[in-house]
């Protein structure tokens, strides 16, 4: 885990309040800064209450209470803490950020076209919304694609060929869409 410059400057004058309130500091403000640290770090510095004053012998466990009715605990603390700052900066105590599993996501795009030509052409015949003018237009259509996709043209002379038809296409009812869409993807 590489520690940003912000977090590293914060370290530093973190380090640098310590000594201040330790050589010049009430009982109160050492207390305040003890527990501004403790919310801080205790996180990302692996142990961190391993060694203090008030703290259960594995160092999972700080009892706050205790520890305050002893201001010199909460000095001698705040020196650990120092330490243990100090050696964070260098990466040597950080807790370890748990490894998220890696994830593999494998995507196919098949896509299965089982429409045939005559089944679109019953399906236009069969729509109640066209006039017969509408429905010879689009049969005639139909016939277009299928030669287009019948021929013997590479994949992009076919689409270059059906491109009007896409443009007509677009003019037209969704129904209509819906069913001869399917035949354009036959081209693939």
């Amino acid at each position: 885990m590489e520690i940003k410059k912000e977090f590293l400057e914060m370290i530093t004058e973190d380090i640098s309040r310590i000594d201040f309130e330790i050589l010049g500091g009430d009982d109160e403000s050492r207390w305040s800064l003890f527990r501004e640290l403790d919310g801080r770090y205790q996180i990302c510095i692996k142990d961190f209450y391993k060694g203090m004053w008030q703290s259960n012998r594995s160092g999972d466990i700080l009892y706050f209470p205790q520890l305050k009715q002893n201001p010199e605990y909460v000095s001698d603390n705040l020196k650990l803490i120092k330490s243990k700052l100090e050696t964070f900066r260098f990466q040597a105590n950080s807790v370890n950020s748990p490894q998220l599993p890696a994830t593999q996501v494998n995507v196919n795009n098949n896509i299965n076209i089982s429409v045939s030509f005559e089944e679109v052409r019953e399906k236009i015949e069969d729509m109640t919304s066209l006039t017969d003018s509408e429905t010879k237009e689009i049969l005639d259509k139909i016939n277009e694609i299928e030669e287009v996709i019948n021929s013997n043209d590479k994949k992009k002379t076919k689409w270059e060929k059906v491109k009007p038809v896409l443009t007509w296409l677009a003019d037209k009812s969704f129904d209509v869409g819906v069913a001869i869409l399917p035949l354009l993807l036959k081209i693939g």
